[in-house]
Parts: structure tokens; C-alpha cells; sequence
């Protein structure tokens, strides 16, 4: 092969990478669209559009519309995009830094300790100060206990040396530890503080408000864009331990601090809408499946390819049934087969 044909190779192969993040970007907006439109009070695109200029511009015609439409659908489809992305990009890093294809956000128990504070506060009506309202002191106490494993993982990193698979490992007993924790609060819970712990663990988009959404927004946007700027120094980090020390990387320092990264915009995201699972996992062997494991175009495809998948997740999820179902368990119920068959048909290159 010339040095010419290997030139036109590579850019054919990054268009394809291009086209790839573009279609699901594409397929991100129509899926926004549909988004405005579901629910029981029926609107069309047109009508849903013609609301929303409506609002910016003051004159509000159909009262009941801008309320469904500006007040409840928009913020829960914006967030929507935001989890999709965050958890997608989180993922996509965790399993390029841990060199696991198993990897996700919640492996460092995330999870667990976000469900954990959700319980003291729901059941035991903990709260991190008092003057906070029942639904402010249960993001934030969520957001606090979530960032607590983070804290377990990091502190026998520093102390001493650990290894890709001690990270999870450590972050798998920590998950268990907190979880039987929240099992045991459940047992001396009243049925309704059960149900509503139910409904956080499973993972649900419908309590979001617009109050809701800058927060994630920013703390995510600004985390995926650090992420972004590191690109060369994880992928140097695939090579291994030695290839990257060789190359000026300390692999150690750079892996803690994508761990942090990764827990504040995770904790961020999950405070306000629970746990929803596999689009973290998901979202990235997606993506690496298309465009390969280079971090400059695998994190774009997989913040938009996670978005596009959970936007798809809440409209299944809010027409499924009588009164639609939380969207954490149509993720799961999607997440789950598509990602044993790309554990079956994904090859091995898909990871060089």
C-alpha cells in the first residue's frame, strides 16, 4: 500500500466515523421533536413548536399547552439528552481507562451510595441542613453519598497501588456494602417511602422541572469537554503501563483523575433522576462498534449515540401502559438483549 492510498484509507474511515456521530446527532433532534409530542394531551410537532415561540415571545394562546409542553415535556426531554450523554461519555472513559469492557459509571458505586442517601432521606428524613425543602434535601443528600465510594476507591489508590480490576472490585464490594445498607432502612420503611425509593432506584425522568436542569447541564458540559481535551493521553493509556510512562503519562494520576471527573458530572446527573441503567454501557460498544476506540471520535459518538437512546427510552416509556412506566426500566429492558448480542457478534479489534 503507497503512502497515498493510506492517506485516502484514513480519511475514509474518519468520514465514516463522522457520518456515524452525525446520523445519531440527526436522529438526537428528530427524536426531540417526537418527544414534545407524546403524552395524553395530544399535540403535533407544529403545534408543540408554535407553543414554545409562543412562550419566548409572551403571547401564550393555549394555556394548558404551555404548561404541558414549556413546563414538563421540554425540561424532561433536554434532561433526557443530558443523562443519555453523560452516562454514555462516562462510560466510554471508564472502559478505556479500566481497559474492561464491563466498565460503566456505576461501577465505582456510584449507584449505590446515591440510592443509599436517597433512603436516609426519604425514610429517616435526613437532611444535610434543615432549612432544605424534602425534595432539595433528597438530591443533595443523593449527590453527597454518591460522591462516598468515589471517595473509598480513591483513598486505597493513593495509600497503595491498585490495579484496573482492584478499582472495580473495590467499587463491586462497596455497591454491595451500601446496598445492604438501603435493604436494611427498607425493611423499617412505610409503604409509601418504599414506593417512592422504588421508583428513585429504578430511575425516572418524570419529577424533572426546568429548576432541575442547568445544574447537570453545566457541571456535564464542562466535564465531557476536560474529558475531550485529554484525548491523546487516553489513548496512549490503552497501550499500557510501560508504553505510557515511556511516552511521559502518568497513568496512575490520569486515571484518578478521570475517576473524579467521571463520578462528579455521574453524581450530578443521577441525584435528580435516579439510577438508569445500560446506557452507560451500552451507549459506548455502540459507538466503538462504528467508529473504534480513538477517544476523539468515540466520545462524541457515544454522548450522542446515549442521548439518542434515551430520548428513544422515555417515549416508549411514556406510552407503555396505562399511565406509562419509569424510563430506567425501558432502558434495562432494551439495554440488556442488545448488549448480550454485542458481546456475541463484537470483535475483538472493536477494542484496538
Amino acid at each position: 500500500m503507497t503512502f497515498k492510498e493510506g492517506k485516502e484509507e484514513y480519511y475514509q474511515g474518519a468520514r465514516k466515523k463522522v457520518l456515524f456521530t452525525t446520523l445519531c446527532v440527526i436522529g438526537v433532534v428528530a427524536a426531540f421533536m417526537i418527544s414534545l409530542t407524546i403524552g395524553f394531551y395530544d399535540l403535533t410537532v407544529v403545534e408543540c413548536y408554535q407553543i414554545i415561540i409562543n412562550h419566548i415571545t409572551g403571547n401564550i394562546e393555549d394555556v394548558m399547552g404551555d404548561d404541558i409542553v414549556w413546563n414538563t415535556r421540554l425540561p424532561i426531554s433536554l434532561y433526557a439528552i443530558i443523562c443519555g450523554a453523560t452516562l454514555a461519555v462516562g462510560g466510554a472513559i471508564m472502559q478505556t481507562i479500566l481497559r474492561n469492557p464491563l466498565a460503566d459509571p456505576y461501577t465505582m458505586g456510584i449507584s449505590s451510595g446515591a440510592s443509599l442517601g436517597a433512603s436516609l432521606s426519604i425514610i429517616l428524613g435526613l437532611s444535610l441542613w434543615s432549612g432544605f425543602s424534602d425534595d432539595l434535601s433528597l438530591v443533595t443528600m443523593a449527590f453527597v453519598f454518591s460522591l462516598i465510594p468515589v471517595g473509598v476507591i480513591l483513598f486505597f489508590s493513593i495509600v497503595r497501588k491498585t490495579t484496573p480490576s482492584k478499582i472495580i472490585l473495590i467499587g463491586i464490594a462497596v455497591m454491595y456494602m451500601f446496598s445492604a445498607i438501603t435493604s436494611l432502612l427498607m425493611v423499617t420503611a412505610s409503604e409509601e417511602s418504599l414506593a417512592e425509593i422504588y421508583a428513585w432506584n429504578i430511575g425516572s425522568l418524570a419529577t424533572i422541572t426546568w429548576p432541575d436542569v442547568p445544574l447537570p447541564l453545566i457541571v456535564s458540559t464542562l466535564c465531557i469537554i476536560f474529558l475531550y481535551s485529554q484525548s491523546r493521553s487516553i489513548n496512549v493509556m490503552m497501550s499500557g503501563e510501560n508504553t505510557s510512562r515511556s511516552l511521559g503519562i502518568n497513568t496512575r494520576r490520569m486515571t484518578m483523575i478521570c475517576m473524579v471527573v467521571i463520578s462528579m458530572m455521574t453524581a450530578v446527573v443521577v441525584c435528580f433522576c435516579g439510577t438508569i441503567g445500560f446506557v452507560g454501557l451500552v451507549g459506548p460498544h455502540i459507538a466503538r462498534v462504528f467508529v473504534g476506540s480513538e477517544t476523539r471520535y468515540l466520545l462524541p459518538a457515544s454522548a450522542a449515540f446515549g442521548a439518542l437512546f434515551l430520548l428513544v427510552a422515555n417515549c416508549i416509556a411514556m406510552v407503555a401502559g396505562t399511565f406509562g412506566l419509569p424510563v430506567g426500566v425501558v432502558s434495562s429492558l432494551i439495554g440488556c438483549p442488545l448488549f448480550i448480542f454485542l458481546l456475541l457478534k463484537m470483535r475483538r479489534k472493536a477494542w484496538k
